[in-house]
């Protein structure tokens, strides 16, 4: 009798977690009923916990209730001492799509050595012994959030290499509020495997506080997202923005409901219950913001649809941006960080020791210098290759009084012409122009964007005005 009492328990479980959708939103929102973002059709389930004890760590396995067949697959790895059950929804949105997941938690993350290459024999293993009937490693895509979003880089270079070659048919990256991506040279970067797509969301309130000191500085992500062999078509850096909105929430189960509003805080990707540690409850904000990009891209890379780059990659698209009642995102290919260090927890020239014998595991410090103090990363210089890419050049650079515009293939028809500051102000804007000079005697001192629309192409670059 005890036998068949322990096997219907276990039915049980499968069954609840099954069913989690929108309305467990804690919001009181009905999060999105059709298209991206929307929840699939598939119930999920949840395989039984895999103690990883010769990796240090814990895989847990999600797939959609169907007979076994080998799937696309999510690699997540989690942040720092963040368990499955912290992301378990997002776990359960994607595999209701028709997807596997695997959840990978690393218990001592700051031996960065061991704990990134724990975190690859764990997929390895998910992959080869424990589920490979599961797993089609032939369209495979990394999450991560925080410490887990900036290993994703070393572990991209490893399963996407020649190595295990994993996702010749479809691979992506997707990075949630990363944290140093650690192990990682200049040169690798610029020669990491080719395919593959990356988002980076970065959320703007991630910020240092007295009590919570999780954030990365800006140029640290920026740094690897420039260097980065993957082209700008196939890349976007994605800023999560607050929205003032507020709802009411019981947090804690008290009885009291708390005011809360949609925070862009370091755990928009986290789906915590309660405000224990500043944790933000799950709301519309991972909805549009997480689900709804992670669930285009998965459609675009391992289905071929364009309509899930438009979303995922859009390049500022409208459909991309959108976050319906809350603040739109914000989406470029040139990132320029104006945050002093000093906000920033853990910072760009900070040299990140593996805590098993003090060995620098950040190589890259060169990379994001800020040579002038004002918070602002250097421009990295473009190779001769990438120079020839653009379409078209601006000159004198640094600027001051005026500024040209050549293209590369000759005149070209300049339908409209816009600046765009730091703070991104629109500062200058020209419909239908008729000269290639354009004034800038008016502009202070800085960075700027210029963004150029003709009947071929839209082309972005930035520029110094001095």
């Amino acid at each position: 009798m005890k036998k068949i009492y322990t096997f219907v328990a276990v039915i049980i479980t499968i069954t609840m977690q099954a069913q989690i959708s929108y309305n467990d939103l804690q919001d009181g929102t009905n999060g999105i009923t059709s298209g991206y973002g929307s929840w699939g059709n598939n119930a999920v389930i949840q395989e039984a916990e895999i103690d990883d004890v010769t990796n240090d760590g814990i895989i847990n396995f999600y797939h959609p209730d169907v007979a076994v067949t080998q799937l696309p697959a999510v690699f997540f790895i989690s942040g720092w001492g963040r368990p499955a059950a912290s992301y378990e929804k997002i776990f359960h949105f994607i595999a209701s799509q028709g997807y596997s997941v695997v959840s990978i938690y690393n218990r001592n993350p700051g031996n960065i050595v061991e704990s990134y290459q724990y975190s690859l024999n764990m997929m390895l293993t998910t992959a080869q012994t424990h589920y490979p009937n599961w797993i089609d490693t032939s369209k495979i895509g990394l999450m991560g959030h925080s410490y887990g979003a900036g290993s994703t880089i070393w572990l991209g270079k490893n399963v996407f290499g020649d190595t295990y070659n994993w996702g010749q048919n479809g691979r992506f990256i997707f990075m949630s509020a990363p944290w140093y991506s650690l192990l990682m040279t200049e040169t690798e970067l610029t020669n990491y495997p080719t395919n593959v797509k990356m988002l980076i969301e970065i959320s703007n309130d991630d910020v240092r506080t007295d009590q919570y000191t999780w954030n990365t500085d800006e140029r640290a992500i920026r740094a690897v997202y420039e260097l980065i062999n993957i082209p700008n078509s196939e890349k976007d850096l994605v800023r999560i923005y607050s929205d003032p909105t507020t709802y009411q929430y019981d947090s804690d189960n008290d009885g009291t409901t708390e005011t809360y509003s949609y925070e862009a805080d370091h755990y928009v990707s986290y789906t915590g219950t309660t405000n224990a540690a500043g944790y933000q409850p799950w709301d519309a904000l991972d909805v549009y913001a997480i689900n709804r990009l992670s669930h285009a891209m998965i459609d675009y890379v391992f289905e071929g649809n364009m309509a899930g780059k438009n979303v995922a990659l859009g390049n500022g698209s409208a459909a991309q941006i959108d976050m319906n009642f809350l603040t739109d995102l914000e989406v470029t290919d040139t990132p320029i960080i104006t945050r002093p260090e000093s906000e920033f927890a853990y910072r760009c020239s900070n040299t990140w020791n593996d805590f098993s014998g003090g060995a620098n595991t950040w190589y890259l410090q060169n990379a994001c210098t800020d040579s002038n103090g004002d918070g602002i990363i250097d421009i990295i210089v473009l190779t001769t290759e990438e120079q020839e890419k653009e379409t078209f050049k601006l000159y004198p650079i640094p600027a001051s009084n005026y500024i040209n515009i050549r293209f590369k293939s000759g005149i070209e028809q300049i339908k409209e012409i816009e600046i765009v500051d730091v703070t991104g102000k629109i500062v200058y804007k020209e419909r239908e122009p008729s000269s290639y000079t354009i004034d800038t005697s008016k502009l202070v001192e800085g960075i700027y964007i210029v963004k150029i629309q003709t009947e071929k192409t839209v082309s972005k670059q930035t520029f110094i005005i001095k």
